[in-house]
């Protein structure tokens, strides 16, 4: 996975990936960012307060981990959606109080997507099926298709007769009626 890929919010991602890259990785980048900050400044008290907690404090390693993180969630976040079949815009359920977060969580890290195609793309777990592999979902339309569906290549069959065949067409030319003559 490229850096731009990482950041981006296109496409879908497999379970497997999101637990990897979208929440093991960022939770070690956002530790390390602390032990970085820790070195380079002094806690304002070195006391730990009622809390036992002490002065904690964001540095700028931390800063630009907390916003790089942030960034890198909801795209995590809508590339699970889109492997899901729903649109990006589903990220805002995190934001629902009390359980949107715990949504969130459960259909990134633990729900399947849809097998095969959907309109975000291939499915991460089988990349190689066809479009309409197995399991159906989205087919997107190959260039020779018509709007309606698939459609067979090349001129149609000849009827072959019968009762559902057309009528033959009508005779040219030496009917039994004369043209009608104006003038």
């Amino acid at each position: 996975m490229t850096l731009a890929q990482w950041f981006s919010f296109n496409g879908r991602i497999s379970r497997k990936t999101w637990w990897i890259f979208y929440f093991l990785i960022p939770i070690g980048i956002n530790i390390a960012a602390s032990g970085l900050d820790g070195m380079i400044s002094s806690p304002r008290n070195a006391l730990p307060d009622k809390s036992g907690m002490g002065d904690v404090g964001l540095g700028p390693f931390g800063i630009i981990a907390a916003l790089g993180g942030f960034w890198i969630a909801l795209a995590g976040q809508a590339k699970r959606w889109h492997d899901r079949d729903k649109s990006a815009w589903w990220v805002l359920v995190y934001f629902i109080p009390l359980i949107g977060w715990l949504w969130s969580f459960i259909v990134a890290g633990f729900l399947r997507g849809t097998p095969s195609y959907n309109r975000f793309g291939p499915d991460p777990l089988a990349p190689e099926l066809p479009p309409g592999g197995y399991g159906g979902g989205y087919q997107p339309p190959y260039p020779q298709q018509a709007p309606g569906g698939w459609q067979p290549q090349g001129p149609p069959p000849p009827p072959s007769g019968g009762w559902g065949a057309p009528p033959p067409p009508p005779p040219q030319g030496g009917g039994s009626v004369p043209p009608i003559r104006r003038g």
